[in-house]
């Protein structure tokens, strides 16, 4: 039996157009903010390539400079989650951090938060929406500020 999130790609690629898609749409956030004074920090998908981690950090201007890191899967109640429906979740976050579970992963020494009340799966012909082939890395993540790593 396949997994869920299996049975919403049109094809091999299709995860990793998805995930490029969201690095695409993440991307704007890490000069502005995306939620409040939380800032992205990075956008680093799963092994099995069924969520990604999401990596947040409390802006420059916050007094507490916190890193908070949600696995947002890619389907929710067997339907596929859009990149624009993972960025529309991430700028509904505010200080109520604390409703959202771990995952029982930690990510750079920090808990990995339960991002699947973030999203809701909308019915779509497949994961990637059977978008071009995005251009741009499929994973980004700063360990520390200007110090960008990109996964191809």
């Amino acid at each position: 039996m396949s997994a869920p999130w299996e049975r919403v790609i049109c094809s091999p690629e299709c995860p990793w157009r998805a995930q490029r898609a969201l690095v695409a749409a993440l991307w704007h956030y890490t000069t502005a903010p995306i939620s409040g004074h939380f800032w992205v920090r990075g956008c680093i998908p799963d092994l099995d390539g069924a969520a990604v981690t999401v990596a947040l950090w409390a802006g420059p201007a916050a007094r507490e400079k916190r890193n908070l890191f949600f696995s947002v899967p890619f389907v929710s109640g067997e339907l596929p989650v859009a990149a624009t429906q993972v960025v529309t979740g991430l700028m509904r976050l505010s200080r109520g951090t604390h409703i959202f579970g771990t995952t029982g992963r930690r990510f750079d020494g920090k808990p990995v938060l339960n991002g699947s009340r973030l999203v809701e799966g909308r019915p779509a012909a497949c994961l990637c929406a059977k978008a071009g082939e995005p251009e741009g890395p499929r994973a980004f993540y700063f360990e520390r500020p200007g110090q960008l790593k990109q996964f191809h």
